[in-house]
C-alpha cells in the first residue's frame, strides 16, 4: 500500500499501528499525523532501534496493509491467499 493512502486515512491506521508498536501512545500518534519520517523517528527513539531497523519494520508493515471496500486491514498473506480464487 502506498504511504499516501496511509497518511490520508491516518485516523483508521492509528489503532493498527498502536497494536504493532504498543509503546506508542495516542498523543504520539496524534503528533505524528501520518508523516512516515516522524513515525520512524518516534519508533526509533522509543524502541532504541536504528533507522535502518525501523525502516525495514515499517516497510514490511506497510506492505501488509490492504484496503477492502474502503476498510483497512492488516493482512496475513497466507490467510489472504486462502480466500482468493
Amino acid at each position: 500500500m502506498d504511504w499516501q493512502q496511509i497518511e490520508s486515512n491516518w485516523a483508521q491506521f492509528k489503532s493498527i499501528i498502536k497494536h504493532d508498536w504498543d509503546k506508542l501512545t495516542d498523543t504520539h500518534l496524534d503528533e505524528i499525523a501520518g508523516r512516515r519520517n516522524y513515525l520512524v523517528r518516534k519508533i526509533q527513539s522509543i524502541y532504541g532501534l536504528s533507522q535502518a531497523e525501523v525502516d525495514t519494520q515499517l516497510t514490511e508493515w506497510q506492505e501488509n496493509q490492504i484496503n477492502i471496500d474502503g476498510h483497512f486491514y492488516q493482512s496475513k498473506p497466507f490467510l489472504l491467499n486462502a480466500y482468493i480464487r
